[in-house]
């Protein structure tokens, strides 16, 4: 991978991740203002909890 290829991969990597969990946040909540379900996986709570609580975590 060229390094310009590389940087642009670290540069842009969060800011994609926060992108679709914004658009994924919206069409959920338009979904529901709508009465429509929502589409795709969503974790459970026990699955959140579960990062919360893993290995090296010391937010507590």
């Amino acid at each position: 991978m060229g390094k310009e290829l590389r940087a642009w991969a670290r540069g842009s990597l969060g800011s994609l991740l926060y992108r679709r969990a914004l658009g994924e946040a919206v069409a959920t909540a338009l979904a529901v203002r709508d009465g429509a379900p929502s589409t795709g996986p969503a974790p459970t709570y026990a699955q959140v909890q579960a990062l919360v609580d893993g290995p090296g975590v010391t937010c507590r």
